[in-house]
């Protein structure tokens, strides 16, 4: 029904009442082609006071002059027209001709103030439907429902509904109630002080609700409210409250999908009371910022097929908290439990068919323990970089590539090996010219000679001459022999890159390696036996006589007793994704002859029946990071299980997950998780249990979609391009 039934009652009796009057009073004609026409077995007129009775299958038809067509039907009606008042004894029904009824008993109407009183009503208020209420008022135009049972389910035996002990109605506006109770199948689940919707199908927002449990900051109300899109962004807005941390507030902006934009950004802020003594804060005012986006500004190339035109682009990713401990205490369903460092980066770039010019900022932090706060190891302000797509000479037949790069930069500077302070700002400038040409020896063997020089200049450099411009030159080539078997694509090569002494074009020879940076043969096979399975398999022996360890870096002379501290890692990788989806898994291992396993990753997903498993498992050298004091052992290995039920039906699902670290034959679980949700036509109710770093907590939500066909938008594609770990339903990591 596009307007309250009962306002269009009052309408319709109106004429009624008008054409009862007839007995004793002059009707007007006809308004056009409308009338009103109505039957029933009995009709008794009491012309002193005015009042006119129909009794028995009553029927009363108006036709308006538009074409549209209601009904009512009753047993017993009562027109008076001295009090301007219409009763009925006993079931009344309206039927407005669009759909719309409406039931009810004992129903009278002011004709003339339009308030009205029904009970045991039963009506509409799109998208809501009232299945049943005790009683209904109307006094100014604001409706008043007193016990009623209400829904947005559009089945007749609806899954879920809303018992309200008060529920006020502004038609086509909103609805506000009190005392409500939610029940699922008719089972009670959740109990609302209060309950509001608009019924406007253009309504500017949406709020959605979250119940949570945490032993850090206690219970918490999570409320998301998603706005309408503005300039193609979807704003949300989140405003919370814990019973230990006190009130957040936090925003979204996504992009909503469109073939030139793309991401999102989210900011959260809190002001945390909860005791975090534990984790040793430095300051209670906590916040986090992730996300990122992608924007085709401007494209005059008409994708790259006008030579003269150009594509614009702004590209941004930024990954931010005040604390390594932030998500892991308010984002717990985030992948990034413990974050150690951050980072922020823009970029502009303009490209061609010819160049690529790109404009960027770049910023690593890392957390100085001591100081409690994160430091800027490593900031780029500004990083210009151009490239001229490579070109053929027209004379040798080679082709050629321009590469040159500006940064101003600034790094971490430490003491006692403790980060310190942030650096000064060095520019620096870089340029390289590359030159190959490719030889078909044969059919199976592809022989690509390349050299380049590289040229460097760092300006005002504090390390040379009287802060003099330090510029070093570098020269080098690669040699690539590439074959084509029934073991796939391998390429075997040299590879050698000699620095040139600072200021001059000699070698050199005043330092430890001698300026040999790079002086190697390796090789590396891509095997691709169908379009859904790969093998990759590289290394390489190492020709130079100094090297650098692969734990602490330290530059070290090598000699050739041993041959096999010449040979680099061992890398093997194979991957494999079914046709159906239902397989997946992913192995890589590097393996060092001297230093043992470097690391090994393996990651699988199956599917078997109706059941969704999942495993991961990996393991790294023994290493600690100088700076943020993250560290890796070889004894350590972390495993990562999932296991999720799919029943045919859909209706429902579960999923368990636990995470362990195997340290010694000691096995200890670090994050264990269930979840389960069932789905109910147009609502779902999700319960999530997790303790992850011995802290428990819960999240429970009712997701209603309240409005027909806006169910299959309750996934929108936006929402799984910046956080694809979400799940059906999750407007935030909880």
């Amino acid at each position: 029904m596009k307007s309250a039934p009962l306002t269009l009652m009052c309408a319709v009796l109106l004429l009624l009442s008008a054409s009862a009057r007839g007995a004793d009073n002059v009707l007007p004609p006809p308004d056009g082609d409308g009338f009103v026409y109505f039957t029933s077995d009995k009709a008794s007129v009491e012309p002193e006071s005015k009042k006119v009775n129909l009794e028995g299958n009553v029927t009363v038809i108006q036709k308006t002059a538009d074409g549209k067509k209601r009904t009512v039907t009753g047993e017993n009606i009562t027109l008076d027209q001295t009090n301007t008042q219409i009763t009925s004894i006993g079931p009344m029904t309206v039927e407005d001709g669009q759909g719309g009824v409406l039931r009810g008993n004992n129903v009278s109407v002011n004709y003339t103030t339009k308030d009205f009183s029904a009970q045991s009503v039963s009506t509409e208020y799109p998208p809501l439907r009232v299945i049943a209420a005790k009683e209904i008022s109307s006094v100014g135009g604001k409706e008043t429902l007193k016990d009623a049972t209400v829904t947005c389910c559009d089945n007749p035996n609806p899954h879920y509904t809303l018992s309200v002990g008060k529920l006020s109605i502004s038609p086509q506006k909103r609805v506000f109630g009190t005392n409500a109770v939610l029940r699922l199948d008719g089972f009670p689940v959740f109990y609302l002080p209060v309950f509001w919707r608009s019924l406007d199908s253009q309504k500017p927002w949406t709020t959605y609700v979250d119940f949570t449990q945490s032993n850090k900051t206690g219970f918490g109300l999570l409320t998301s409210t998603v706005f309408q899109p503005v300039l193609n962004l979807r704003p949300k807005l989140n405003l919370d409250y814990y019973t230990k941390s006190g009130f957040g507030i936090g925003g979204e902006l996504t992009a909503v999908t469109s073939p030139t934009l793309r991401g999102s950004g989210e900011f959260y802020y809190i002001n945390d009371q909860a005791d975090n003594k534990d984790i040793d804060l430095a300051s209670t005012k906590r916040w986090g910022f992730q996300g990122g986006y992608w924007w085709e500004m401007y494209d005059s190339s008409d994708h790259f097929n006008n030579p003269d035109g150009a594509l614009y682009q702004f590209q941004s990713q930024f990954r931010m908290v005040s604390d390594p401990y932030f998500n892991d205490t308010f984002f717990r369903g985030n992948p990034y439990i413990f974050m150690p460092d951050q980072e922020t980066n823009f970029s502009l770039s303009r490209q061609t068919r010819r160049s690529t010019l790109r404009i960027s900022y770049q910023e690593k932090d890392i957390f100085a323990w001591d100081k409690k706060e994160f430091m800027a190891e490593k900031r780029t302000l500004p990083e210009i970089k151009f490239m001229l797509l490579p070109f053929n000479d027209p004379i040798f037949k080679t082709a050629n590539r321009l590469e040159v790069d500006f940064d101003n930069t600034s790094k971490l500077q430490y003491k006692n090996g403790m980060p310190n302070e942030e650096g000064p700002y060095q520019r620096k400038a870089h340029a390289r010219w590359t030159t190959e040409k490719s030889f078909r020896l044969s059919r199976a063997f592809t022989f690509t000679p390349s050299v380049f020089y590289d040229q460097s200049v760092t300006f005002a450099d504090a390390q040379y001459k009287d802060k003099q411009d330090a510029w070093v030159g570098r020269i080098g080539s690669d040699l690539n022999l590439q074959t084509h078997s029934f073991l796939g694509t391998t390429d075997f090569g040299y590879q050698f890159t000699k620095r040139l002494s600072t200021g001059t074009l000699s070698t050199d020879n005043a330092s430890p390696d001698k300026g040999i940076e790079l002086n190697r043969l390796y090789i590396d096979n891509y095997y691709r036996p169908t379009f859904n399975t790969y093998v990759r398999f590289g290394s390489g022996f190492d020709l130079s006589d100094y090297t650098y360890g692969l734990k602490d870096g330290i530059g070290r002379e090598q000699g050739w007793s041993h041959l096999k501290s010449r040979i680099e890692p061992l890398l093997l990788e194979w991957g494999y994704n079914s046709p159906d989806g239902r397989v997946n898994f992913f192995v890589q291992d590097q393996y060092d002859l001297e230093e043992k396993n470097v690391s090994f990753i393996a990651q699988s997903n199956f599917m078997f029946k109706n059941h969704l498993i999942g495993f991961g498992l990996n393991n790294f050298a023994d290493y600690t990071d100088p700076s943020s004091y993250y560290h890796t052992n070889s004894d350590r290995y972390t495993v990562t299980t999932t296991w999720g039920i799919r029943p045919d039906s859909g209706k429902w699902l579960l999923d368990l997950g636990i995470d362990a670290v195997l340290f010694r034959s000691s096995l200890v679980g670090f994050n264990k998780m269930v979840r389960v949700s069932r789905d109910f036509h147009d609502a779902r109710m999700e319960f999530t249990v997790r303790d992850r770093n011995d802290n428990l907590s819960f999240a429970f939500r009712i997701n209603i979609l309240c409005g027909g066909d806006k169910r299959a938008q309750a996934r929108l594609p936006e929402d799984t391009y910046w956080y694809p770990w979400r799940g059906r339903g999750d407007l935030r990591d909880m």
